[in-house]
């Protein structure tokens, strides 16, 4: 090991977190060959200390055997959403070298049940730690375009959800300032457990476009959009039945009119139609 590595090696033993935000904009490629000189266990304490979507990208570099063996060392809740990133197939391939106690542990954990908010949230969301500058978070955001949505959730080194910011205040905000200091703290959230009618009466609706889904600890899952909530729901109207869901709709119905969103007529239509509605719904510019 030459010089650099070692020094490289020490910052990240003792500067984790600020190790973290600069491995997390190198290119993975980059990322993965600063850090393939260190043991696993190394690796994976240091990659507790970064968001899941880089996490993942970092993993691909490796020989299977070894990101699963990096990730076997992972925290349960850090390997789950790390693995979240990954299509099936990618899961089980990891998953099958992983230790089998924990890989059996992972299994039952990582999928959550059919058409609960947890399986339909996208867990490709923009995310970003508290601690990096609005300047870094604006850099981040043009090289994962595809990942910005209006909403942007933060979220610690733990997974865990801490608050949200809307795109046009990050645009407008000071950029030495850190996120942490311009996002909202209390941000309205679904339960991943949450099933389908649970998912269409939450209020928070008449607000926002997209609700961030959590796990019962607080560790973010994804981000649910109206558009996505609706498309499930044409593609499943036939296997519900609107007497079941009738008197529920008609009571949201009447507390959302005032609201002029629309969005529980379109939900309602949905439940009792296949065929789209003519308007769907904008994304909102508000809250």
């Amino acid at each position: 090991m030459n010089l650099a590595q070692q020094l490289r090696q020490t910052f990240i033993r003792e500067h984790p977190s600020e190790a973290a935000r600069y491995v997390e904009e190198l290119p993975a490629q980059s990322a993965g060959e600063i850090l393939h000189t260190m043991e696993p266990q190394h690796i994976a304490d240091f990659l507790e200390y970064c968001l899941p979507g880089p996490t993942a990208e970092i993993l691909k570099q490796y020989p299977p055997a070894t990101s699963a063996g990096i990730l076997g060392r992972l925290s349960a809740h850090s390997a789950r959403a790390v693995l979240r990133q990954y299509d099936s197939s990618t899961q089980a391939a990891l998953l099958d070298q992983v230790d089998p106690a924990i890989g059996a542990h992972l299994r039952r954990s990582i999928n959550l049940p059919d058409y609960t908010a947890g399986s339909l949230a996208d867990p490709h969301v923009l995310t970003f730690p508290p601690d990096i500058t609005v300047a870094k978070a604006l850099q981040r955001t043009t090289q994962t375009v595809g990942q910005a949505i209006y909403y942007l959730y933060i979220i610690d080194h733990q997974t865990k959800l801490r608050g949200v910011i809307l795109m046009k205040e990050l645009l407008g905000a000071e950029p030495a300032t850190t996120v942490s200091s311009i996002m909202q703290q209390n941000v309205k959230t679904i339960p991943a457990s949450a099933n389908a009618l649970d998912i269409v009466a939450h209020p928070a609706w008449a607000q926002y476009d997209s609700l961030p889904v959590i796990d019962q600890d607080h560790t973010f899952i994804g981000a649910l959009r109206h558009r996505t909530l609706r498309k499930f729901l044409l593609s499943r109207s036939a296997e519900y039945q609107p007497a079941f869901l009738s008197d529920a709709l008609l009571q949201l119905w009447e507390a959302y009119s005032l609201s002029g969103i629309g969005l529980m007529t379109a939900l309602g239509d949905a439940l009792s139609t296949s065929t789209p509605p003519n308007s769907p719904q904008k994304e909102q510019d508000t809250p």
